[in-house]
């Protein structure tokens, strides 16, 4: 009956691993700016959820690489699985422009959304300096996705602790200024962000040059048609990652117009939810993998099953994380909520942004681990479309409560509504069995 499970854990274990440590970096970024000022604490929160939002898109595209990695692998197709990886780091390369591109004029609109101006200030900073540095974590995606769909999530891992110990390193250094390193605050905190994000691309880019695949002239050329079909399965899931991230800036900035203790709680409680998030992401991702491996050899049938008990692992996990946020929620808060006149306020009110956050946890599954399968199997252009719309109505029914009713118990309770919503869409669409129509690979699987 649950005949996936070992297989899902085993690919599953390691990405859970790589995932959490991704979780860990943000954590740390939290824990040293709280000894640093609650001003970059409040600002931490819109201004790196508007990082990966623009960068989503991004990272989306470069990501979905890996996706046509696991079908070829599935086919047994060598040279198709370098080709693959060679999309990801050409639309990575193309990404690093856009971030450049975008980073100062996107990064001065945080001046204009009503934040007190110390908070407005370090948004902008932060913002900065990750856009300007997007070329980094986009190509890691690229190649992290590579190794995955080939079944090596585990060395995945170990490049990303690798990062997370940069990260750490450079953040103590870089934002509080030890060791005789300037204090620079939060800029120190994307400083370490950016410079632990090179390195793991540099030892992506080696391990891929081990391979064989740098030198593979055949997989890097560039075929404008090939890439223009990777593009038509791609953008929607970066469109898809930019538009759920959307949702979520703009909830921070309406949170933000409440006061900056709302604000710095919910920035808190979101990076709290990451332990929750974060593994729940590994398992969704090792989840799309074996579904986009399924395909590749041509057995649709098991897609579904590997997709029902993915979720039912991916459930016990965030029944059990809800659990904990319920019932310990002040003093997960008291880590993050430093040593400021505002501590014992923030504590208070983020209490209760964890007990809204344990409760969408409950039916949070199926939006991660649907969600994953059907952008597996190709059906990225609906999943787009069904974001697309439930996110307009979301958000038209934040911005009224933002004009007449500004209150941080309506904003949670509609968010919360609107992860139960998406909830019940994937789940829907993934038993309708429409996406069986979907295509990935163009060319015929080899005899």
């Amino acid at each position: 009956m649950f005949t996936h499970i070992p297989g899902l854990l085993r690919l599953a274990l390691p990405l859970i691993l790589s995932t959490s440590t991704i979780t860990l970096m943000q954590v740390v970024d939290a824990y040293v700016l709280s000894l640093h000022s609650s001003e970059a604490v409040a600002a931490m929160g819109p201004s790196s959820m508007a990082v990966v939002l623009f960068q989503g898109f991004l990272f989306g595209i470069a990501s979905y690489a890996g996706t046509f990695v696991a079908h070829n692998h599935g086919r047994g197709d060598v040279v198709g699985i370098h080709t693959s990886a060679w999309l990801g780091i050409q639309a990575s390369l193309a990404s690093g422009v856009i971030g450049l591109a975008i980073a100062w004029p996107l990064g001065s609109l945080f001046l204009y959304v009503g934040h007190e101006p110390d908070v407005a200030l370090a948004e902008r900073t932060y913002f900065w300096i990750c856009m300007a540095g997007s070329l980094f974590p986009v190509l890691c995606s690229a190649l992290g996705g590579w190794l995955a769909g080939t079944g090596r999530a585990s060395t995945v891992t170990w490049v990303t602790m690798t990062s997370f110990v940069v990260n750490a390193v450079l953040d103590w250094g870089l934002v509080l200024g030890t060791w005789g390193l300037p204090r620079l605050g939060i800029a120190g905190a994307a400083l370490g962000t950016v410079g632990a994000q090179a390195v793991a691309a540099g030892l992506y880019l080696i391990l891929f040059a081990v391979e064989g695949g740098l030198g593979n002239r055949l997989a890097r050329a560039f075929h404008w048609s090939r890439f223009r079909h990777f593009l038509k399965l791609a953008m929607p899931m970066g469109l898809r990652i930019s538009i759920e991230l959307m949702a979520w800036t703009f909830f921070l900035l309406a949170v933000g117009r409440i006061g900056t203790v709302e604000l710095a709680a919910s920035s808190i409680g979101f990076r709290i939810n990451g332990l929750a998030f974060f593994p729940a992401m590994g398992l969704a991702q090792a989840a799309g993998i074996l579904a986009a491996q399924a395909r590749g050899a041509g057995r649709d049938a098991d897609i579904l099953p590997i997709a029902w008990q993915s979720l039912a692992v991916c459930e016990a996990w965030l029944i059990v994380m809800a659990l904990m946020f319920a019932t310990a929620s002040a003093p997960l808060v008291g880590i993050f909520a430093g040593h400021t006149p505002e501590t014992d306020q923030i504590i208070q009110t983020g209490a209760v942004v964890m007990k809204f956050i344990a409760a969408y946890c409950l039916f949070d599954a199926p939006n991660i681990v649907f969600g994953g399968v059907l952008a597996a199997v190709g059906d990225t252009r609906w999943v787009a479309r069904a974001f697309f719309v439930s996110t307009c109505a979301y958000l038209v029914l934040l911005g009224l409560a933002d004009l007449l009713l500004p209150n941080l118990y309506v904003e949670w309770t509609l968010s919360t509504l609107y992860i139960l919503a998406t909830a019940i869409l994937w789940t829907l669409r993934i038993q309708s069995g429409v996406w069986r129509t979907t295509q990935v690979l163009r060319e015929k699987r080899a005899e």
